[in-house]
């Protein structure tokens, strides 16, 4: 959520050339998304992993490591004005064995990144933290080290959470193939690590890699935190807190009870503020995935019964998230059988949750900055046309057409403006552009 109290979605695109893309919510719907990352540095996405995204008001910042893994370094990137325009990418470290940045926004605004680090070859797994200063990333700080045995998961994402000057990086380890949760807390931005240890008593042994990881957010002087475990009666959403001081934790929480071993939970994840919480996640019965949402406003003993997010019930609705800002709660998910992504807000009052829905419309152009040619794909838009304006607001190229290439190759160097237009003249989408030479 931005400081205009907008959502802002951050989501890849698998298929083709891999890209992350930003879009901003409107009040009324999303304006057109905005690519954020270039083609010479195609992310790594996947449905369980990708990009992380964080905000402090109206400063956001986007997360990504870029392919190939073992060769391209991670980045961020940052938009001073809610996620509607971003400044070019940082590189978090020349290191190329790491994977898996996420991060939060800690003191004075400034970033902390949780990654996974290796020796050359992709060996022996560990989380580290490196916050900025200065506008410069500072030397890694070890986070999984101390605090547990062998190496993490190799292949399961983490996630930091901060607030002010406290640092909760997440994870999951796995030495020696005991698959739980551990974290670690700083009280000083992130550069040292005093409390760390277990916060998982599942104690799941699993020889392979389960490809998920935690999620949490901080509640005063605790964490609130998500995971799927599998060591009792199938893969199921479990919740939890701990104490920032000393990591002594609360009763362990079934998030969604009852359920049979043969029902699939994962993916889930949490936001909230005080004791108003809300969980989502992926629930599979019988090959039939949907997105389930359970809420609290007496902290994580309270949980309602779950509701059904997705009014769609065919193809396959996978790993949402959530954010929580003035009384609502934002949702988003992603439907793999049409390739789009979903957003409905939930609004609590005292005996249950209100549901809303609206709808993303794509518009992508790369790469960008472009030289002669601009691939454009904008899509859910009839009759579309397609205008260029250079700064004095002419237009110098107008073509029809919603999937093209366009041919910039008399175009002068400069910062342009893509506008997309339906058939009545309305503008349903920009993009700004900039042409290189």
């Amino acid at each position: 959520m931005n400081g205009d109290g907008n959502p802002v979605v951050l989501w890849g695109r698998e298929s083709g050339m891999k890209a992350n893309f930003v879009a901003v919510g409107n009040g009324t719907g999303f304006n057109m998304p905005v690519q954020v990352t270039y083609m010479s540095t195609p992310p790594a996405i996947d449905y369980w992993m990708g990009g992380d995204i964080a905000a402090l008001g109206n400063e956001v910042w986007i997360s990504y490591k870029a392919t190939p893994e073992d060769v391209m370094p991670m980045y961020v990137r940052r938009s001073l004005d809610g996620g509607t325009t971003w400044g070019d990418t940082v590189r978090i470290t020349n290191d190329p064995w790491t994977r898996f940045p996420s991060i939060a926004i800690g003191n004075a605004g400034e970033p902390v990144v949780q990654y996974m680090q290796f020796d050359d070859g992709f060996a022996n797994a560990r989380y580290v933290t490196t916050r900025m200063s200065g506008g410069m990333f500072q030397p890694a700080v070890d986070v999984s080290i101390p605090f547990a045995p062998g190496n993490v998961c190799d292949c399961c994402p983490s996630q930091v959470v901060a607030t002010n000057d406290v640092v909760v990086p997440l994870y999951r380890n796995a030495g020696p193939n005991i698959r739980v949760i551990y974290g670690a807390a700083s009280a000083d931005g992130g550069a040292s690590y005093s409390v760390g240890g277990l916060l998982d008593p599942t104690n799941w042994n699993l020889a392979g890699c389960p490809s998920t990881g935690p999620d949490g957010y901080i509640a005063g002087d605790s964490v609130r935190y998500v995971w799927m475990s599998g060591a009792l009666n199938g893969s199921k959403v479990d919740a939890r807190s701990a104490a920032l001081s000393d990591f002594g934790t609360g009763g362990l929480v079934k998030v969604h009870p009852g359920q049979t071993a043969a029902t699939v939970q994962n993916y889930p994840r949490i936001a909230g503020q005080g004791d108003t919480v809300g969980i989502v996640w992926e629930q599979d019965v019988a090959g039939e995935l949907n997105i389930l949402f359970s809420w609290s406003t007496t902290g994580l003993s309270g949980l309602s019964a779950p509701d059904t997010v997705n009014t769609s019930l065919m193809g396959s609705q996978r790993t949402p998230d959530i954010a929580y800002a003035d009384g609502a709660f934002h949702v988003v998910w992603s439907d793999e059988a049409t390739g789009v992504v979903n957003y409905r807000t939930a609004t609590l009052n005292s005996t249950t949750s209100g549901l809303a829905t609206v709808a993303m419309t794509r518009f992508s152009a790369w790469p960008n900055p472009a030289s002669t040619m601009l691939h454009v794909e904008l899509q859910d838009a009839e009759d579309a046309v397609l205008r260029l304006f250079d700064n004095a607001a002419r237009c110098v190229l107008a073509v029809p057409g919603r999937s093209q290439q366009l041919d910039l190759g008399t175009i002068a160097p400069g910062s342009y403006l893509l506008r997309a237009s339906d058939g009545q003249g309305r503008t349903i989408g920009q993009l700004p552009v900039q042409v290189l030479r």
